[in-house]
């Protein structure tokens, strides 16, 4: 099965599954701030916390996250309704993957509703390791800055130009 996107589609269901997510799940007030080419400059020099995973099936992947170590707290806060037992730090990596996982789950479920993905299970990333895709955007919650980065595999850098796709 090949599924082919357009990258303007791709990138605007990203900031959708998102917002929806951050609003839904975790209570937070979401902005949409730019789109990135895919650099990394917006992870530098800020204390930052994240995760990723790996996705395959109909089309396979990867989605990577990362969040201002405070705004982590905050949206923690937020989802467990105060401190968990493992305090602040357990809390806020708990959620970044907890997060990831989700964003992941909605955003395949809005680009192909009818294919099936196998959602691998969500790492933290390093410190200091930064959120690079093919797509990604930052979004203002509250306080924070959330660094989304989105990749299709291999036959995705082939494709044509306004094309994402994977085989």
């Amino acid at each position: 099965m090949s599924l082919v996107f357009d990258r303007e589609l791709l990138s605007q269901q990203l900031g959708v599954a998102a917002t929806e997510v951050l609003e839904t799940m975790f209570f937070a007030s979401v902005d949409l701030c730019k789109d990135e080419a895919g650099d990394s400059s917006g992870d530098s020099g800020v204390d930052r916390i994240g995760a990723s995973l790996d996705f395959h099936g109909a089309c396979a992947g990867r989605l990577a996250l990362s969040l201002d170590r405070a705004a982590a707290e905050g949206l923690a806060a937020n989802f467990f309704g105060g401190v968990g037992e493992g305090g602040p730090e357990e809390d806020s990596q708990s959620v970044m993957v907890e997060l990831t996982n989700m964003v992941c789950g909605a955003m395949l479920s809005h680009l192909d509703k009818n294919s099936i993905f196998c959602l691998d299970t969500p790492q933290q990333l390093k410190a200091g390791e930064q959120v690079t895709g093919e797509i990604v955007k930052e979004l203002t919650i509250d306080d924070g800055l959330l660094r989304l980065a989105f990749s299709l595999n291999a036959s995705a850098a082939n494709e044509p130009s306004g094309k994402v796709g994977a085989q």
